[in-house]
């Protein structure tokens, strides 16, 4: 079996880029579990993407508030790395 799986499994590019592409979000989401939980000063368990009504720029947060939905959740997909649907979740929380 090799890292990305066993040798002879079919993978070809696509395969093996949608894998890199899996793990990159999840390591964004996971940094972005590590630094909501070092900016609560580690107490309790770490707040989720979902639970980042504070942790989220001003921009996004600004975004949000006037109605740009889809804006906003750009600008935090680009600023935390994570998922469409956790920055939409996270955006539609912060959206009056």
């Amino acid at each position: 079996m090799g890292i990305f799986g066993r040798s002879g499994d079919g993978l070809d590019d696509g395969g093996l880029r949608r894998r890199v592409d899996e793990l990159e979000r999840r390591v964004a989401a996971l940094e972005w579990a590590l630094r909501s939980a070092s900016a609560t000063g580690g107490d309790g368990p770490a707040p989720g993407p979902a639970a980042a009504g504070g942790q989220v720029s001003a921009e996004v947060l600004h975004l949000a508030r006037s109605g740009n939905k889809i804006q906003a959740i750009k600008v935090l997909r680009d600023q935390t790395g994570l998922g469409l649907k956790e920055s939409k979740d996270i955006v539609d929380d912060l959206a009056p």
